[in-house]
């Protein structure tokens, strides 16, 4: 972690396929870097990870997250990156993370390694996160 800096990248990856984007936009804007990962990992096989991900939904269940993230209070901006799931859904794992750490006050730029629509596609919901927790969303090309 660089102690200057006041951003932070915290994203969250099925596999390493963000790698590459997270890496580039960590030197474009220098920022702080944080990968989230769910203390129950998802499985590699597709079919498998499309199942646990729809019992999550249905049942309303959000994993823990296993990351230990850093003293927010230094950061304000906080880019969140996550691949969109069944084409307009929020991964579990981003409402955990709102539900997990205090984010009030902070601007919330989301983005994805995945194309642009079906990101917009979950700005819906990704706004009634940032109401909840009163958190400012910025949507910023990344």
């Amino acid at each position: 972690m660089s102690k200057s800096s006041k951003t932070l990248i915290v994203y969250f990856s099925f596999d390493d396929g963000a790698n590459r984007e997270v890496e580039r936009l960590r030197r474009e804007i220098e920022a702080d870097i944080i990968k989230l990962e769910p203390v129950k990992p998802y499985p590699s096989e597709y079919t498998k990870r499309l199942a646990m991900i729809e019992w999550e939904f249905q049942q309303g269940k959000l994993p823990q997250i296993k990351t230990a993230l850093p003293n927010l209070q230094k950061y304000r901006e906080i880019y969140l990156g996550y691949p969109p799931v069944f084409g307009n859904r929020l991964p579990s794992i981003i409402h955990s993370f709102f539900s997990s750490f205090d984010l009030r006050g902070k601007t919330i730029i989301p983005f994805s390694e995945i194309v642009e629509e079906p990101l917009r596609a979950t700005l819906c919901e990704m706004n009634e996160l940032a109401q909840k927790y009163e958190v400012k969303l910025v949507n910023r090309e990344v």
